[in-house]
């Protein structure tokens, strides 16, 4: 099969719903998007839709936490709809709740529920409470990206067919082709232990 692509840019004037984010973590220009099969959809969406994307290995300190607590690392299926309100109280909730601390560089440990830590652990426990509420682990998965020229990890969420952030740097819920984090890989919809990246 032959696959043609075509790159070009999204308008920014698209704006969702709620709580405005900070100017710092919406993204500063707009997304590049790409178009699949008569579809057109940002560069973000693709990966996280799993079009043009490749299996690659995912952060170290993950596979660390999933021999550690293996069911955060299983296949989970959605047992309810998780109503948005519930999914903001949990962002705000767990991003208040971890004291921000930044890792020695060359460490990379992912923690679900901390007292203190970095951008991972917020991921993870949110993808946490929101699995034990009753979101499938197809719908809440984890992705690194960069942010102002760091590695970032952030919580990618999928509410009726739409990809949103939840970042430990906003309560705000993203639109993932708004977010300020240029997401580089996610974990696989379909194998939580699997990652993408963008081909």
């Amino acid at each position: 099969m032959i696959l043609v692509v075509q790159i070009r840019r999204k308008s920014p004037d698209l704006q969702d719903e709620g709580e405005a984010a900070p100017a710092s973590a919406q993204s500063p220009e707009p997304a590049t998007a790409v178009t699949y099969e008569g579809m057109i959809m940002s560069a973000v969406t693709a990966l996280i839709a799993g079009v043009m994307a490749v299996y690659t290995t995912g952060p170290t300190g993950f596979y660390r936490m999933c021999l550690d607590n293996p069911s955060d690392c299983r296949r989970v299926a959605q047992t309810r709809v998780v109503p948005v309100e519930e999914v903001r109280e949990i962002n705000s909730s767990v991003n208040a709740a971890i004291r921000p601390v930044a890792e020695f560089p060359g460490k990379d440990e992912w923690r679900v529920e901390p007292r203190a830590g970095d951008c991972e652990d917020y991921a993870i426990t949110k993808r946490h409470r929101l699995i034990a509420r009753g979101i499938g682990s197809a719908n809440a998965r984890l992705a690194t990206g960069e942010f102002r020229g760091d590695e970032h990890a952030v919580l990618v969420l999928t509410l009726s067919g739409r990809a949103y952030v939840l970042d430990n740097l906003t309560n705000a819920l993203l639109p993932a082709d708004r977010s300020a984090v240029r997401i580089k890989t996610i974990q696989s919809a379909y194998d939580p232990r699997m990652w993408l990246k963008a081909k």
